[in-house]
């Protein structure tokens, strides 16, 4: 009998593909940088012939092949990796074409890389207005705080977007780019911020040179590189910060780095040059460790993001042209409230008739509904601290709001932790799961 023929992706349709797999878990199209390594590793290069090429660093290349296999690696539910990459999204592709009867049509025509994303897009008066005149006035210290997959990086990119329009200079630093090793000393961790900022704004003067000729410790030295190469100038520098939460696991750098950005802020007062720079942050948490008088986390001005109101949601259904009634919309809050990312996911699936509501809420508090990879991002913070993980699993297992006490059971500083990230809803004196969704989903794994 003759053997089905295997249709194998293309240079165009695997780079089609890669976009839309890296947009769904982290609302943002493939850069120019990632293309450029998704192209090379496709052709069998290594990072330095990549690196050689694209007239780039091959420390850099190499940072953003890693962001790149891990950002698939969450998509693809697999550890996808440069060797493996290729025979990972041919399964991938053809499980699409399994499930929908053929295989899928990707358009050859690739979407080119926006400020932010071509989505549809709710706002939440009057969040946008109040980021936009914040970001132009002096010295700005805009602090962006929500649970993750709230929305942050997609207004941070409208923010630092609006900031262009004004003239300004811009530079957006994830700090998920940043490897091991520029966290092993705030030395290093301050010459990896002030390198990333000079490539971004193509500054000549050498951040090794300054580093290696200049006085006082690393702090002074980045002062410095910022007073005399960053700051002069006629055009204002607005510097936005992504995932700072991944500093808290540093306590050292953590506190040195955020107490002097906090400085520089006060400096803004005083100092003229010092107005000439625009902070963004976002972050998940607090950082509790620092005096009150040197955290940036009661300074400035700060936006805390909400969920979706049901106006919001039913207006959302709209752009993505579903005719959905109150009661779609009720059935769907009832499970993941006004989360904006699960909302959206929910609307996006539906919409592309991968399954009807029904079917979605069925298995959307399971390993295998469309949430998977957001309940073990949640399932994988809660490991990595055991105190929080008995705190949360006291709350699930409980059918009804559970009172702060003095124990270790339930404590405020530990339901507070909770709520910054996003797993509960506090009152007066107890909390509960933040949605239906959370609570039946981790009282079957904490249950057991």
């Amino acid at each position: 009998m003759k053997s089905e023929s295997k249709f194998e992706l293309d240079w165009a349709q695997t780079q089609n593909l890669v976009d839309t797999l890296v947009f769904s878990v982290t609302n943002k199209h493939l850069g120019n940088a990632e293309v450029q390594v998704l192209r090379g590793a496709w052709d069998g290069k290594t990072y330095e012939t990549i690196a050689s090429e694209s007239h780039l660093a091959v420390k850099y290349i190499g940072e953003v092949g890693g962001k790149l296999w891990h950002n698939l690696s969450d998509a693809l539910g697999e550890e996808v990796k440069k060797t493996n990459f290729r025979q990972a999204l041919q399964r991938e592709w053809e499980k699409q074409g399994n499930k929908n009867g053929n295989m899928p049509i990707i358009s050859n025509q690739f979407p080119k890389p926006m400020e932010f994303s071509e989505e549809p897009y709710i706002e939440r008066p009057p969040v946008e207005s109040r980021c936009y005149e914040e970001i132009c006035n002096r010295g700005a210290l805009l602090r962006i705080q929500a649970p993750l997959q709230f929305g942050k990086t997609e207004l941070m990119s409208r923010v630092m977007h609006y900031a262009e329009q004004q003239g300004y200079r811009t530079v957006v630093l994830n700090l998920r780019d940043a490897v091991a090793e520029d966290f092993s000393s705030l030395d290093k961790f301050l010459q990896w911020f002030i390198t990333s900022i000079a490539e971004t704004l193509e500054l000549e003067k050498s951040v090794e040179e300054h580093w290696r000729k200049s006085l006082g410790n690393c702090k002074i030295k980045c002062r410095t590189y910022f007073e005399k190469y960053v700051l002069p100038g006629d055009n204002t520098v607005a510097i936005a910060l992504d995932e700072v939460d991944r500093l808290f696991q540093v306590g050292e750098i953590a506190g040195e780095f955020l107490g002097m950005l906090r400085t520089w802020h006060e400096d803004a007062k005083t100092k003229p040059l010092w107005r000439q720079l625009r902070l963004l942050m976002l972050h998940t948490q607090i950082y509790s460790e620092l005096n009150i008088n040197q955290s940036p986390f009661n300074a400035g001005t700060e936006i805390k993001l909400t969920d979706f109101t049901t106006e919001q949601v039913k207006s959302l259904a709209q752009q993505y042209k579903l005719n959905w009634g109150n009661n779609q919309i009720d059935q769907l809050m009832a499970m993941v409230g006004g989360h904006p990312y699960l909302v959206t996911k929910a609307l996006q699936t539906v919409s592309r008739q991968d399954m009807t509501l029904e079917d979605l809420l069925q298995s959307a508090p399971t390993a295998s509904g469309i949430y998977r990879n957001h309940l073990e991002k949640h399932w994988r913070y809660l490991q990595s601290n055991p105190t929080l993980l008995t705190a949360f699993k006291t709350i699930v297992l409980e059918d009804s709001p559970v009172k702060f006490n003095s124990n270790i059971t339930l404590n405020l500083e530990d339901a507070v932790k909770l709520y910054d990230f996003g797993l509960v809803q506090l009152q007066t004196n107890s909390a509960a799961p933040r949605y239906k969704i959370y609570r039946l989903y981790f009282r079957e794994r904490l249950g057991s």
